[in-house]
């Protein structure tokens, strides 16, 4: 096992080669990563235009809708990675941290309802 820096270092360098890395993702590009990432902004895309009508359904002034749009953001990423409690634990924490930044509670909560589909506790 590696104790000094020096050695961290060496066991690293042999364990992942630079060309072998590049080589790997080169390969996996077009199969797995373009796939998934074409996956994911549909996603993101389709959550953004949700907001956008929520916003315009509750007359939200334009100066407020860049903290609003941030928020549907946040749980369209977590919703790629999370569902049930968890993703309404998550959900809760990001309207907490957003209405501290100045977004509307009830408007986060109408985004969290359409976007992640359960509404917080709170």
């Amino acid at each position: 096992m590696p104790v000094t820096p020096i050695q961290q270092l060496q066991k690293y360098e042999l364990k992942y080669s630079g060309t072998n890395v590049t080589a790997v993702l080169t390969a996996i590009k077009d199969k797995v990563m373009d796939p998934r990432y074409e996956a994911a902004v549909i996603l993101i895309t389709a959550d953004r235009e949700i907001v956008r009508r929520i916003l315009e359904e509750n007359d939200v002034p334009p100066g407020k809708h860049g903290i609003h749009y941030a928020l549907g953001f946040a749980i369209s990423s977590a919703k790629l990675s999370h569902s049930g409690p968890v993703l309404l634990r998550t959900a809760q924490a990001l309207k907490a941290r957003f209405v501290a930044l100045g977004a509307d509670p009830v408007i986060a909560d109408k985004i969290i309802s359409a976007l992640a589909g359960v509404a917080p506790y709170y």
